[in-house]
C-alpha cells in the first residue's frame, strides 16, 4: 500500500530534480517568503508561498511566478514572459495586481467558495463512504509524512501550469483549466477525509452517538473552512490544510486504486 504511492512521489521528484537543475543561474527563487525585485533578471523569477513584488526599475527577461502568493506590478515594471500568479489552490489569477496594495477575503467570496467546498466533500462522502472511513485509518498510520506529498502535489501543479500555458490562449487555458479541476477533485477528496478525521477527534460526550458520513465531513470541513477567517493567519492555516488535503486525497485515490487493482484469488474446487 505504501509502496503504490512511494513510487509515483519517487518518479515526480526526480522529474522535478532534473527540472530544477536544469535552470538557469540567472533565475531567481524564493521560498515561504516574499521577494520584491527592481532591478533586472536574466531568467525567471519565482516565489513558492509568497507574494512576488516587482518594481519600477524591474525587467524579467523570464516568467514572474507565485505559487500560494500574488503577483504585485508596478506600472513600469516589464515582464518579458508569462505572469502566473496562484494565490491558493483554488484560483488561478490571471490579472496580477499592479497596486501594490493586499487583497482581503471578501465575505461574499467566502461564502460562495465555502459553500463550493461543502457540496464537493458532501458528495464525495455520499459516492466514497466505505473508502472515506478507511482513508482515515490510513491517515492516522501516516500521519504527517502525507504533508510531503501535498508539497510534491504543489510543486506539480506549479510545473505543470508554468507547462501548459506557455502553449498559448488557445491550448494553454484549457489545459490549465483541466489541470485546476483535476487538483479540486483531489482536494475535494482530502477535504473529506481530514473532515471525518477531525470529527473524531470529538470526545464521546460531546458527539454522542455516531454519526452518519455525510455528517461527520459536513462538520469537519465547515470547521477547517473556518479557520480561513482567523484574522492573522488564517490564510496561512488554510494554505497549509490545501497542502495537506492535496497529499491525503492523493494518497487515498492511489491506495484505492492500488486495491481494486489485486487480483482476486478463487479458492480451486
Amino acid at each position: 500500500m505504501v509502496r503504490s504511492f512511494l513510487t509515483p512521489v519517487l518518479v515526480v521528484w526526480l522529474l522535478l530534480v532534473a527540472i530544477v537543475s536544469s535552470e538557469a543561474a540567472t533565475d531567481v527563487f524564493r521560498f515561504a517568503t516574499d521577494l520584491e525585485v527592481n532591478s533586472e533578471v536574466e531568467g525567471d523569477a519565482v516565489v513558492l508561498a509568497g507574494d512576488l513584488t516587482l518594481g519600477p526599475q524591474a525587467r524579467v527577461h523570464g516568467d514572474a511566478v507565485a505559487v500560494l502568493g500574488r503577483v504585485h506590478l508596478d506600472d513600469e515594471a516589464i515582464v518579458e514572459g508569462r505572469v502566473i500568479a496562484l494565490p491558493s489552490l483554488a484560483a488561478l489569477d490571471p490579472d496580477p495586481i499592479r497596486t501594490g496594495g493586499s487583497v482581503t477575503l471578501r465575505p461574499g467570496l467566502f461564502l460562495i467558495t465555502a459553500g463550493l467546498w461543502l457540496v464537493a466533500t458532501t458528495l464525495v462522502a455520499w459516492i466514497w463512504p466505505l473508502r472515506l472511513r478507511s482513508a482515515v485509518v490510513d491517515l492516522r498510520r501516516t500521519g504527517w509524512r502525507l504533508m510531503i506529498l501535498g508539497v510534491v502535489m504543489v510543486i506539480t501543479l506549479f510545473a505543470a501550469l508554468v507547462a501548459v500555458l506557455g502553449l498559448g490562449p488557445m491550448w494553454g487555458v484549457p489545459l490549465a483549466g483541466c489541470l485546476m479541476v483535476i487538483f479540486l477533485m483531489i482536494k475535494a477528496v482530502g477535504l473529506a477525509v481530514l473532515g471525518v478525521w477531525i470529527v473524531g477527534l470529538l470526545p464521546a460526550r460531546w458527539s454522542g452517538k455516531a454519526w452518519p458520513i455525510s455528517l461527520n465531513v459536513f462538520v469537519g470541513v465547515s470547521v477547517l473552512l473556518l479557520v480561513r477567517l482567523l484574522p492573522a493567519f488564517g490564510g496561512t492555516l488554510w494554505a497549509l490544510v490545501s497542502i495537506a488535503a492535496l497529499g491525503v486525497g492523493v494518497f487515498s485515490i492511489l491506495t484505492e486504486w492500488s486495491s481494486a487493482a489485486k487480483p482476486v484469488s478463487v479458492p480451486l474446487v
